[in-house]
């Protein structure tokens, strides 16, 4: 069998996100491996909280990132619970998916395991699928879970 050690499992800190965490604890526990919750964090801040907020560019960048370490953290803490599985908390700045494959090079990763909204037709093709894009550029191995309807 596979030899597991180093799972990635990104995160949007969305529900949705969250139907992959018991997936990759599943795998991390049996293999005694670690999982690297990883959220990316855009370049730049929404258009519209430049806009209409009376800060810079650069105030709105370091109170998204500090929120989302903040969210990070507590993400992983809902990974610990009841489990010995090594949590690695990793914020990551850029293009999704780019992160996400680059990262999984960076830690030569055995395994990423994401969820997906399951979307097709013009919703999909207007909004793009980050699952996608990272089962296409990824190197190793991509488990991708599609909610249950109650989700």
């Amino acid at each position: 069998m596979f030899n597991i050690k180093n799972i990635i499992v990104p995160t949007d800190f969305s529900k949705l996100s969250y139907s992959a965490f018991e997936y990759a604890r599943d795998f991390a526990e049996r293999r005694n491996a670690a999982i690297h919750l990883i959220y990316v964090l855009e370049k730049t801040p929404p258009f519209l909280a430049v806009r209409s907020l009376d800060v810079s560019e650069d105030e709105i960048m370091k109170s998204m990132e500090k929120h989302a370490k903040k969210q990070l953290h507590q993400t992983a803490a809902i990974l610990r619970e009841d489990s010995s599985v090594q949590i690695k908390e990793v914020l990551k700045k850029g293009i999704d998916y780019e992160e996400i494959v680059n990262y999984s090079k960076e830690i030569d990763a055995d395994l990423i395991v994401l969820a997906t909204h399951g979307r097709t037709g013009i919703l999909h093709t207007l909004l793009g699928s980050v699952a996608e894009k990272v089962i296409r550029y990824a190197k190793c191995p991509v488990l991708v879970i599609t909610p249950k309807s109650e989700e």
